[in-house]
């Protein structure tokens, strides 16, 4: 079977719908003290979650992807944005487009049940909120990979192994900077982990600092972006990273509709409410310690959890930048620099869910999420429907 010549019919929009809904059940009693789920549970939730990152046919990436194969194959690159590892793995490594997929995906889903398994949250918790509601995102785009092991680098300089503190620097040094050979925006993701490992950098002064200087750096920005464009004479003449970037800013997407916008609504209302939860979490250390004057707080929150709550909160502040109107679509850029934060988002919401912080805050958090995940499979079902209709 040639997988690169499947089209985005309603019936494979409609298998990622019902894979979303079989691991919700399966993940429904994580979700209940002791957090915890029978090993087959798990597994199989894993074994799902591969096959759906395999056959991620809601969005139009997936096709878009064996085109590139295809290029990488065949046509020696050609007309690719893709970095040069992705060319080594079509070439070297992998006979067909699922294979391509199985490996890069493959490996991904591996570094975040790695992270998973590192992180000071039950891990099971992890699982159940990451293939319930962010899974689809996971599954979207190859900067997954970028994601997993930026984030499992950052996770393990934070909390070091126990008595391999220099063997976790090493190796977390390694992650970070691997992550930047397999998707080009990742510096935008490694520069806030490495801001973000300072603890201290995030309190109220800084929080009410950024209010105050927030209208100026969307100036700048504007200003910034405007000089970009007049620079880009001739697409032809730059590499394909900038040509890209280019796409993302002159694409009109002005004619949008409202279930469109309704989507995107739907799935940012949830990291901003995290992101909240997020800077919650860091500056509860610092109201504990005024309030009992100890040098310890009551009951602290871990210090990776902490690192994850500060780097989603600089992930939306610094995302929001592009939510305005800065003369050139910068809604792409919004969108695709927040999704940089539901791997955090995971963490910070199951560590609050499992020690029963900001409880309400997060049940809505995870109630929208949810929303969001399954309007997005449905109105992606509509438009291959409506797509086949026609």
């Amino acid at each position: 079977m040639e997988f690169t010549n499947l089209e985005p019919l309603p019936i494979l929009v409609f298998s990622n719908l019902l894979m979303v809904v079989l691991l919700l059940l399966l993940s429904w009693k994580g979700f209940k003290e002791p957090f915890m789920l029978r090993p087959w549970r798990r597994y199989l939730m894993i074994l799902v979650a591969l096959v759906f990152c395999l056959f991620s046919f809601w969005g139009t990436d997936w096709f878009h992807y064996a085109e590139m194969y295809l290029n990488l194959v065949y046509m020696d690159g050609f007309n690719t944005s893709l970095e040069d590892v992705y060319y080594y793995i079509a070439n070297l490594m992998a006979p067909n487009y699922l294979v391509f997929r199985a490996i890069i995906w493959g490996a991904a889903l591996y570094l975040m049940c790695l992270l998973m398994k590192h992180a000071s949250v039950r891990g099971d918790l992890i699982l159940c909120f990451f293939c319930s509601v962010w899974l689809i995102y996971f599954g979207y785009g190859r900067i997954s990979l970028a994601y997993a092991a930026m984030y499992l680098g950052g996770s393990v300089i934070c909390k070091p192994v126990r008595g391999k503190v220099l063997l976790s620097l090493i190796l977390g040094s390694v992650l970070l900077i691997s992550s930047l050979f397999f998707h080009k925006s990742s510096i935008y993701g490694v520069v806030l982990i490495l801001l973000a490992f300072l603890p201290k950098m995030l309190n109220k002064r800084t929080f009410l600092l950024l209010l105050m200087i927030y209208p100026f750096v969307v100036i700048i920005t504007e200003l910034l972006l405007a000089q970009f464009m007049d620079s880009f004479v001739d697409p032809t003449e730059r590499n394909t990273g900038a040509t890209a970037g280019m796409t993302y800013l002159t694409e009109d997407t002005d004619e949008i509709g409202f279930a469109y916008n309704l989507q995107l609504i739907l799935e940012c209302i949830p990291y901003y409410m995290l992101a909240y939860l997020g800077y919650r979490l860091n500056i509860l250390t610092e109201d504990a310690e005024d309030e009992s004057g100890e040098e310890e707080p009551v009951n602290p929150v871990p210090a990776d959890v902490r690192f994850f709550g500060r780097l989603l909160f600089y992930i939306v502040a610094t995302a929001s930048v592009f939510a305005f109107n800065l003369g050139v679509n910068t809604r792409i850029l919004f969108i695709r620099f927040l999704r940089f934060g539901f791997i955090p988002a995971c963490i910070v919401l199951a560590w609050a869910w499992q020690n029963g912080r900001y409880t309400r805050l997060a049940k809505f958090s995870f109630l929208f999420a949810l929303a969001s995940t399954g309007y997005a499979l449905l109105y992606s079902f509509y438009v291959a429907y409506v797509g086949a209709a026609i």
